[in-house]
């Protein structure tokens, strides 16, 4: 932790417990900017990874119970590389929780999450018996570091030796026995064998439902379905998969939305709309000739990818608006069906202006000695504060003021929203009376992590 050099503008969000990475233990810490991971016997760094650098983590669980995260970072000459982060078992699942403390500290600084969810790493490891579905557990197991369990010493010798003595025991006679007995046992189990061969199976009744033999439990994403159109609304849409997506409906009035997120929203004529959901490209005839087409289509996430809207009439391109500000929406107007209109951008939507930390909150002041945590969030907020295994639980509302006792060497806690409100959480961490460190969530139920050397 010693060689561990944080930038001006960074600070320590959470440590690990000892990890498995690659057969060596490992500490890993996650910083506001980056994931750190320090091997344990050393104090040398083993990777030293920006949360930019990583393009995807997924969550499994190993055969033999384990669970543990594969980051799959991409490498400056546009190759790609995979770490798996082990989180070795520990008493009351303790395991679980740091995984998940990882997932939520990645998820926070935009890192894509795949995998088993939380929960059902959960339900996996509180089986006693072994899971049968293979496709929860991960088939490969390799980490050295931690050996298994063996007899070794006194009690090991002691089981050689009795064996040793009850060999001798064996008489001629005894062994000549056994092979006698197996005999018989082989003789009358093909016997009967052969008489269940020759007898006729009973019919099994066809409304006689079979017992489940096997459960099996599969976990996947729904996709969300595109609404079919009411009766009411005279409006046609074409299946993704019966129409190419690059291909031109030669005759009608058509509609093609491109765009690889989720998006949503409504398109007619005449005030008969459809509306519209989805994602990917989807094509929408509309029984019009010349006419006015209205709609509005709008961007569910604040991707900057691009989105298309375009009309058709008889293979003729006739409207194309494209956008590619986040969350941008797209208003549709097209008249004159015989004017070719140019591409256009959709005007950006004014980014809000946020109020600045210091201004948002309330003048107050810190007392000049010791250690102190400020918390200050209009709604009610909950959760534990201390160092050195000793915590405070609070629960409480506004601008309030914690004294930590100065030996603890690292401030520990975590605070958390007590509502679904966007409002700003802000955690503030002085000793005499210098700032230290600050952190704050805008997230519903929101959540910070602290971990403050101090």
């Amino acid at each position: 932790m010693d060689n561990i050099t944080l930038a001006s503008n960074e600070s320590i969000i959470h440590k690990t417990q000892t990890i498995i990475i690659n057969g060596v233990r490992c500490d890993a810490v996650l910083t506001s900017r980056r994931l750190i991971l320090v091997e344990s016997e050393t104090g040398r760094i083993h990777e030293d990874i920006p949360f930019a650098e990583i393009d995807l983590a997924i969550s499994r669980v190993n055969k033999l119970r384990e669970p543990f995260i594969t980051l799959i970072i991409h490498t400056p000459d546009g190759g790609k590389r995979t770490i798996e982060l082990i989180f070795i078992q520990l008493i009351s699942n303790r395991n679980i929780v740091e995984l998940e403390k990882c997932i939520v500290i990645l998820k926070e600084h935009d890192v894509p999450i795949e995998g088993i969810s939380q929960v059902a790493i959960r339900a996996l490891l509180s089986k006693r018996e072994k899971n049968t579905d293979e496709s929860l557990v991960e088939e490969q197991v390799s980490r050295p570091a931690i050996p298994e369990w063996t007899i070794v010493g006194p009690l090991r010798n002691n089981r050689k030796s009795e064996e040793e003595e009850e060999s001798p025991s064996r008489t001629p006679l005894m062994t000549i026995g056994i092979i006698l007995l197996i005999l018989v046992v082989l003789i009358g189990g093909i016997s009967i064998v052969g008489q269940s061969l020759h007898e006729k199976p009973p019919a099994v009744p066809q409304n006689t439902t079979p017992s489940a033999v096997k459960t099996e439990v599969t976990i996947s994403s729904t996709p969300i379905p595109t609404p079919a159109p009411t009766p009411t609304i005279q409006v046609t849409s074409i299946p993704a998969d019966s129409l190419p997506p690059d291909s031109i409906p030669p005759t009608g009035v058509w509609v093609k939305v491109k765009y690889p997120g989720n998006f949503s929203g409504s398109i007619g004529a005449r005030g008969r709309n459809i509306e519209l959901s989805g994602s990917g490209t989807q094509w929408h005839q509309l029984p019009v000739t010349d006419t006015t087409i209205d709609g509005t289509i709008a961007k569910l996430d604040g991707s900057s990818d691009k989105m298309d809207v375009d009309i058709y009439k008889d293979g003729t391109l006739i409207s194309r608006k494209i956008t590619r500000v986040p969350y941008g929406v797209i208003e549709l107007h097209a008249t004159g069906p015989k004017q070719i209109m140019d591409d256009v951008v959709a005007t950006p939507v004014p980014t809000p202006v946020i109020q600045s930390i210091e201004d948002y909150l309330p003048k107050l002041s810190i007392p000049t000695t010791g250690v102190w945590v400020r918390v200050y969030y209009p709604g009610y907020f909950y959760g534990t504060l201390g160092g050195q295994g000793l915590y405070t639980t609070m629960k409480s509302t506004g601008d309030q003021l914690y004294e930590i006792p100065a030996n603890v060497g690292i401030v520990e806690g975590s605070i958390e929203k007590d509502d679904g409100s966007v409002g700003r959480l802000v955690t503030e961490v002085y000793k005499n009376a210098t700032l230290i460190s600050r952190m704050e969530t805008r997230k519903p139920e929101g959540l910070i992590d602290i971990h403050v050397p101090v």
